[in-house]
């Protein structure tokens, strides 16, 4: 009978270790998000179509950090234009986001070339389970080859919306650690029942 019970315990334990090692160690699902870059009026218009694609994580578990990615690239053949002529071209981007660090805080910048892309990466650690939400900024900047001032102009503002998720309050690492230890004895605990039952 005590045997009984000890087997049904040790299936209870390696059951819920194997779900607690599913859980902490499963990847989280990335999403990519895109859309075509549309100019306000009045600013020079950039040969080609110009796409914002954004990569990122919308579930995540707590006290983990994860990448998010902005690209902006050209698709289709890029028109001849007197843009690169008249103009150096410089993108930037920030990314908003509260109830989390995001390294880095300030804006981040790249040159912007003909046929060429801008790519950025944030990395996000939520304080907090929960909802977070956040604005990914996309300005382009134009400095004049001729003299002249520069200017600088908001051109998208992407949101997004990420899940931290925790496990009865565990951050994944604790996850991870308990299904570990929940594993390790549940393998000893069978071991033992099945040693006492070929001894008997």
């Amino acid at each position: 009978m005590i045997r009984k019970l000890l087997s049904s315990l040790d299936v209870v334990i390696l059951a819920v270790s194997v779900y607690l090692l599913f859980w902490g160690f499963l990847p989280p699902r990335r999403e990519d998000v895109s859309q075509p870059l549309l100019l306000p009026d009045g600013l020079p218009s950039l040969p080609g179509q110009r796409v914002i694609r954004i990569a990122y994580s919308p579930v995540m578990r707590a006290g983990e950090t994860q990448t998010i990615e902005l690209n902006l690239t050209s698709e289709g053949d890029e028109q001849a234009t007197r843009l690169y002529n008249d103009y150096n071209l410089i993108a930037e981007a920030r990314l908003d986001m509260s109830l989390a660090d995001v390294r880095p805080l300030d804006l981040i910048s790249t040159a912007l070339v003909e046929g060429g892309k801008a790519t950025f990466y944030w990395e996000v650690y939520p304080r907090q389970a929960g909802t977070l939400r956040g604005t990914i900024w996309l300005y382009l900047r134009f400095f004049p080859k001729t003299g002249g001032e520069e200017f600088r102009q908001p051109v998208s503002a992407q949101l997004i919306e990420i899940r931290s998720r925790s496990l009865l309050g565990w951050t994944g690492s604790v996850v991870r650690s308990a299904g570990v230890v929940m594993f390790l004895l549940g393998l000893t605990l069978g071991g033992l029942i099945l040693f006492s039952s070929r001894v008997n």
